[in-house]
């Protein structure tokens, strides 16, 4: 399966279980939260309803129960039965004319949906409806005789004894639907008189239903079957207690439509946006797997051609990730070269190594004749044989000198040959450079020109940037740069008054660091360029061609690499590029890769 395939696989399933999950934790959720404010809603509205249902039954006995006490129709009305002892047929029918008006009017001031006033047997003396004047209510009788026998809310009123009932809840009567009912009663002299008021709570429910968005009923008004008073999936239905109205329930509902509908909607939403986002993932998953497939399937090809011989670096495109891997590659690849060309190195270090021991073998062995022939001559001599007169100081002299400068021929090649390998630890490069170019720098340093005799002073300069610390050989370090600056200063001096060595420090890439080394002198010949860093291959006089050959191995064994070109105003430049990490781990250091003939022992070759 393609890398393709994989993505828009993973991607799609990731988006289909993704927007699932959202969704259904989304959706319920949402169906709680509007639950819950359906239910938070019933509540505001059971404590509201509760609240003036209480305030209406406690308003309604304020308003009866001073009428009882002292109101000018109610005790004229007890003074009339008083005066009849009770008979209400022995009033007056201007007396009854008055107080059916007087009630009437009463209850209009009052805002009463009815006010009754009958006597302790339950005659009706006045109410709003006329066709009750006159008749007996059972019920009348029953709630003032309650009232009559309540003790405990009676009160003193001109001789009379004034009592109330509590609020209670009228069930409808004829087109009346349910009401608040209140009454109050007064006995005196044998007779009772009361006056029963009421209000309807069916507009008192549709305006606080409108308030809250709840629909509001009480059970016993018709409209709500008992049946109906469990929630079903239609609608949202709650049973309300009002304990401080006697018998009085309220029955709350909600629809359930809305919740219905805002699902449904929330359903065509999440489906809506699921689909968006299975086609956003599956354009992401196309564009990244072109993305990703094409650098890597180029980074392939341009692998294979590098492995194949081709000359070029392979390019990382296609992000961070890639241009890494190509540069791992590709770091892969130098070190695989310069180590590949380190091994060449060695190979030729080691052969000329053997070739110095066996020169020095072959050159230090004569060395014992030579000197015993000169001793001879110089006896010879003070016997003052005259066949060597004419020529024994010239051939001593010529002896003494050829054994002089094989001895350093010898010396020079054995040092060489015996270059330890390298003791790292952490230096600061920096300072051992500046200590270098310090000690270069000296008046010591001066020297006279071969013909003007002009003191010559050299100028010595460091150019360094911060680099971290290095693991190097502190001495092979200086023995490396002492060498060039050396050779820099001796070329300049040959040519120009004012030599100049320009020592540069700085970092590099790859966790390396950098060392040029600059003159201002004649540069290298062209014709020693490719002999540059061979073993006793000089231009100078007196030079044995080991220096650069020295410094070449101490690079290499330390894991860097050394290179010479010529500067572009004139000069040389050698560039040094060191490992910050210090030498590479070989399987033997390269001073061990060459074995030793039997019976070479160092010190007697």
């Amino acid at each position: 399966m393609t890398l393709a395939a994989r993505l828009l696989i993973a991607f799609g399933v990731v988006a289909i279980i993704a927007t699932a999950l959202v969704g259904f934790t989304l959706r319920e959720a949402s169906r709680e939260l509007i639950e819950s404010g359906y239910l938070d809603r019933i509540d505001a509205a059971h404590a509201g309803v509760r609240q003036q249902l209480t305030w209406e039954a406690e308003a309604l006995r304020g308003l009866l129960a001073p009428l009882c006490q002292h109101d000018t129709f109610v005790d004229r009305a007890h003074l009339e039965l008083d005066r009849t002892r009770g008979n209400p047929d022995a009033l007056d029918p201007g007396s009854r004319i008055a107080l059916r008006h007087q009630v009437a009017e009463q209850a209009k001031a009052l805002r009463l949906d009815e006010l009754t006033l009958a006597t302790g047997d339950g005659l009706v003396l006045g109410a709003e409806d006329v066709s009750r004047i006159g008749t007996k209510d059972r019920r009348l009788a029953a709630l003032l005789g309650e009232v009559k026998s309540n003790d405990g809310k009676a009160r003193q009123s001109k001789g009379s004894v004034v009592s109330g009932g509590a609020p209670r809840l009228r069930p409808a009567v004829a087109e009346m639907g349910p009401s608040l009912e209140v009454h109050c009663a007064r006995t005196g002299h044998g007779v009772t008189l009361g006056l029963i008021g009421s209000r309807k709570i069916g507009p008192l429910l549709e305006r606080l239903g409108a308030a809250y968005g709840v629909a509001l009923a009480t059970p016993m008004d018709g409209k709500i079957d008992p049946p109906a008073l469990t929630s079903t999936s239609a609608e949202v239905v709650r049973l309300l207690e009002i304990p401080e109205v006697q018998g009085l329930r309220v029955v709350a509902s909600v629809s359930r439509e809305p919740l219905q509908k805002a699902l449904a909607r929330l359903d065509r939403d999440i489906l809506a946006t699921g689909a968006t986002v299975l086609a956003i993932a599956i354009v992401i998953a196309v564009v990244l797997a072109r993305s990703l497939s094409r650098p890597i399937v180029a980074l392939a090809r341009e692998t294979r051609e590098v492995m194949n011989g081709e000359p070029r670096k392979v390019q990382g495109r296609g992000g961070q990730e890639m241009a890494t891997l190509a540069a791992a590659f590709n770091r892969t690849l130098d070190e695989l070269a310069t180590m590949r060309r380190r091994l060449a190195t060695a190979e030729r270090i080691a052969a000329r190594r053997e070739i110095a021991r066996q020169v020095a073998h072959e050159i230090k062995n004569p060395l014992a004749p030579i000197r015993a022939a000169v001793e001879t001559l110089r006896r010879l001599r003070d016997r003052e044989d005259p066949a060597f007169d004419d020529y024994f100081e010239e051939a001593t002299a010529t002896v003494l000198q050829e054994v002089h400068r094989i001895a350093n021929i010898v010396g020079e090649f054995t040092r060489f040959a015996r270059l330890p390998p390298p003791n790292p630890e952490l230096i600061d490069l920096v300072e051992v450079a500046r200590r270098v170019v310090t000690l270069h720098s000296t008046p010591e340093a001066a020297s006279d020109s071969r013909e003007e005799h002009v003191a010559i002073t050299p100028k010595v300069e460091l150019s360094a940037s911060t680099i971290p610390k290095v693991s190097a050989d502190r001495d092979q370090l200086v023995q490396v740069l002492t060498n060039l600056i050396q050779n820099g200063l001796e070329a300049a001096t040959s040519v120009r008054p004012d030599p100049r060595v320009v020592l540069t420090v700085a970092p590099e890439q790859n966790d390396r660091v950098r060392l040029v080394v600059r003159d201002n002198g004649p540069g290298v010949a062209e014709e020693m360029i490719p002999r540059l860093f061979e073993p006793y291959a000089t231009t100078k006089e007196k030079g044995t061609g080991l220096g650069l050959a020295i410094v070449q191995r101490i690079v290499f064994e330390h894991g860097g690499e050394i290179r010479y070109r010529k500067a572009q105003k004139g000069g040389a430049v050698f560039e040094i590029w060191l490992p910050i990490g210090g030498p590479p781990l070989l399987e033997k250091p390269l001073h061990e890769q060459t074995a030793r003939p039997l019976g070479d022992t160092p010190g007697k070759d």
